[in-house]
């Protein structure tokens, strides 16, 4: 049998990955589904994972960091320095998140960089990746039109670190105007709407200023959830707005959550959304520019009209290119040939 190969992972803890096994737990949510079939296609290959903090003897052939690491992680930048030749970076968050991964000054430190921002890509050093997105809840059944709900949001309530915004290199945050949605829908409509998510009527993680003087309480705030897809399908239609706007290529698993609990997504972010996804699969809300125009076409919609946008949803996720290029198995496909080179 050949020797058996490892490749490191960044930034996922070493003492909780060899606790949990997170890369090969499938249980760890839903998103975890997608490192778990990566997992189980490396072992195929005779390649096992370890968190790049992890010392077995021996080095890896290549550290995958999932994300540039923060310029105070002095362990990670010192062992990203000492081997620039083995490190490739996946940009996964944006500049509002992370702005270090679009510094290029720091790419040196990295053989390869793959992201979603059509600015940089040179199919060289620089090659386009797809977010990956899990397939978990694709088989969700649509609901009967008079059996759901009006509108919902999920979302945490957080704020990105305030320094950030300054930094951010593309266009506005859209933490805010999920605040101004919130608050329109329970002025307007509060028997229509419902809040959902980690973090709300409590002080948000970086805000010292509701620390000190307090914080709002939403009247629309239903909880957390555990399965975000069953909760989804009870609604129409659903506030689906990224962190950030303008970003074309950055499109998150906000909208793909919608499209498999067949709830029609009101998005909010890449400018070029329709590049990727059809219009008639969801709502843009650029298209209406305030939320009493948008309340007044939602409130407009028929039975007819919105099974319409369910079929067309339904439609676009039996297309095998599509599921090919946003989901587990193109994620797949995409890491071994690019990264491991198989």
């Amino acid at each position: 049998m050949a020797h058996k190969k490892y490749i490191n992972i960044f930034p996922y803890n070493g003492i909780q990955y060899l606790r949990n096994r997170a890369f090969g737990n499938k249980n760890k949510g839903i998103e975890a589904s997608i490192f778990h079939k990566l997992h189980a296609a490396l072992q195929r290959k005779n390649i096992d994972i370890y968190t790049y903090d992890t010392n077995i003897g021996t080095d890896p052939f290549v550290t995958v960091y999932f994300d540039t690491p923060y310029p105070w992680d002095i362990h990670a930048w010192r062992y990203l320095i000492s081997h620039p030749k083995d490190n490739v970076l996946l940009c996964n968050e944006s500049s509002l998140i992370i702005p270090f991964n679009y510094w290029k000054i720091l790419h040196i430190f990295f053989r390869k960089v793959f992201t979603w921002y059509d600015g940089m890509i040179d199919n060289k050093k620089y090659v386009r990746w797809i977010l990956p997105k899990s397939s978990e809840g694709m088989t969700t059944m649509p609901g009967k039109f008079s059996d759901k709900k009006f509108l919902v949001m999920i979302n945490k309530n957080t704020l990105p670190f305030f320094p950030f915004r300054f930094m951010n290199s593309f266009g506005k945050e859209l933490y805010s105007e999920r605040i101004k949605a919130i608050e329109y829908f329970e002025r307007v409509t509060p028997h229509l709407f419902d809040l959902y998510g980690r973090g709300w009527n409590k002080p948000k993680k970086y805000s010292i200023w509701e620390r000190i003087f307090g914080f709002k309480k939403y009247n629309s705030y239903r909880g957390e959830v555990e399965n975000k897809i069953e909760i989804l399908s009870r609604y129409k239609y659903s506030l689906c707005f990224e962190n950030i706007t303008d970003a074309n290529g950055y499109i998150t698993e906000k909208i793909f959550d919608c499209l498999k609990a067949k709830c029609i997504p009101i998005y909010w972010g890449a400018s070029d959304i329709e590049k990727y996804i059809p219009r008639n699969c969801f709502i843009d809300y650029r298209a209406y520019g305030s939320y009493e125009k948008l309340f007044d076409y939602l409130s407009s919609v028929d039975e007819n009209e919105y099974n319409a946008y369910i079929q067309n949803i339904e439609k676009l996720l039996e297309d095998k290119i599509f599921c090919d290029m946003w989901f587990e198995d193109g994620f797949i496909k995409f890491f071994l040939k690019n990264i491991i080179g198989k």
